[in-house]
């Protein structure tokens, strides 16, 4: 389970925990059958670097409110981690990454050639081991594909641009986080065959907690420090992307034109620090811990409508764990009154947060 955030309930902990095991296995076992050592190399590098496997878990989870010891949860959650990972090696490609879970990127450690060619060989692989569980789990996870790669592109083509909507924003990380979280409650539940009532409450729950875990990312990117996040605060802005928090402050903050100067000139060095302390000094961060309140609010109700039960609890833990991670869960007077001093810079809290990111 994910660091911080284990679960109450230890028999509910024990089982998820030896089921991810034997996912672990399964998808180096579904890697080990490259052709080529090269291939079999890069393909298995990011999985040995770590990850939470975080949506593994979520389909895991969602299998509760069906038969959680259902087979066919193992190889759906194999499809659901190798599409994510397959994510990873382009995203990294995109971003000119150094590095990614610690470890020098594919796209360095190799180069963007061998980093793409994994990445669509992931794609594939996630493909045939979903092909044997049936034609409407392959569809499913081909259309969420289509949608990532859709949401990509936009997030691309919004690339440094200044008029960039709010809105848009949304819906650029509702396609590229919300939704293949959304298909791995939605997966979990059909493959532990739940009602189809509670699959689409599990799916519509997974979008909303996948715009949460983003936006939440999106807000520590900016307030957290490099021993917090395990990298450099200010990555997103410093590549372009101008996340809800920065969007507000463009439209709202007193210093809009200058931090829209630092912005357009490429932000580097120490202008980055000031276009960082533009959007935090306002109420652009409370704007958007508010959108990651109003997200994890409807994650919350949505799950209350599922049977009660360790499960269940753990999917509203989750959520909650979400808002109080970027501090979401605190109001903004308390916010203000906290500083420094605050839960922010509580060392429980900041080494949650410190291994959360290290294996994200």
């Amino acid at each position: 389970m994910i660091p911080g955030l284990e679960s109450p309930d230890p028999v509910l902990e024990s089982e998820v925990r030896t089921r991810l095991d034997r996912v672990e296995e399964a998808l180096h076992k579904a890697l080990d059958e490259a052709d080529s050592q090269l291939l079999s190399a890069t393909a298995n590098y990011l999985l040995e670097a770590g990850g939470k496997r975080f949506r593994p878990m979520l389909a895991l989870l969602s299998g509760y409110f069906g038969d959680p010891a259902d087979p066919r949860l193992i190889p759906a959650s194999v499809s659901l981690e190798l599409v994510h990972v397959a994510t990873l090696y382009h995203d990294d490609v995109i971003d000119e990454a150094e590095t990614r879970h610690g470890v020098p990127a594919a796209n360095v450690r190799w180069d963007n050639t061998v980093a793409i060619l994994t990445g669509d060989y992931l794609f594939a692989r996630a493909s045939e081991v979903g092909a044997d569980l049936g034609p409407e789990v392959c569809r499913i996870l081909a259309q969420t594909i289509a949608v990532l790669c859709d949401g990509q592109i936009r997030e691309v083509d919004a690339s440094r641009r200044l008029d960039q909507t709010e809105a848009n924003y949304l819906e650029v990380i509702r396609r590229k986080t919300g939704a293949l979280i959304a298909t791995s409650c939605r997966l979990g539940a059909m493959m532990s065959d739940a009602p189809p009532e509670h699959v689409d409450i599990l799916e519509a729950f997974g979008e909303s907690l996948g715009l949460a875990f983003q936006l939440s990312d999106d807000i520590m990117d900016i307030t957290s420090s490099e021993l917090e996040l395990g990298k450099e605060p200010g990555v997103d802005v410093k590549e372009g992307v101008y996340t809800l928090p920065v969007l507000h402050a463009l439209r709202t903050s007193p210093d809009r034109e200058e931090l829209a100067r630092i912005l357009s000139s490429g932000g580097d060095g120490g202008t980055l620090d000031r276009a960082l302390e533009i959007v935090s000094v306002g109420d652009s961060i409370e704007h958007a811990r508010a959108a990651v309140r109003d997200e994890v609010a409807r994650a919350v109700a949505l799950v209350e409508r599922l049977p009660a039960g360790p499960a269940q609890h753990a999917l509203v833990q989750l959520a909650r764990f979400l808002s109080a991670r970027c501090r979401a869960d605190t109001s903004a007077g308390d916010v203000a009154s906290d500083g420094a001093s605050g839960s922010e810079g509580d060392p429980a809290r900041i080494r949650a947060r410190e291994d959360f990111h290290k294996r994200a």
